[in-house]
């Protein structure tokens, strides 16, 4: 019985898209899960949870996310890459 978590930043996602987002997820744990099996068998038993983060505590590459970083992202206008530490 997997349980999945999914952070996400508070007020990004609206509540249609989260439950499409619960609902995806799912069906692809379960599918991979239950193999060759129906999916249907294992989907009741998986678990997601959504949790919501506020701005300033949801970060990359050692900075907070801001909602003007996430609008130009979702435009296609900033790319962000997460750059591996150097040993």
């Amino acid at each position: 019985m997997p349980v999945v978590t999914i952070d996400i930043i508070k007020g990004v996602f609206t509540k249609e898209q989260k439950e499409e987002m619960m609902k995806r997820v799912s069906e692809v744990i379960a599918e991979i899960e239950c193999r060759p099996d129906p999916k249907e068998n294992m989907l009741p038993f998986v678990y997601c949870i959504i949790r919501e983060v506020e701005w300033g505590n949801f970060g990359t590459n050692g900075a907070p996310l801001t909602p003007e970083m996430l609008h130009a992202v979702k435009k296609g206008i900033v790319h962000l890459a997460i750059e591996q530490p150097k040993p």
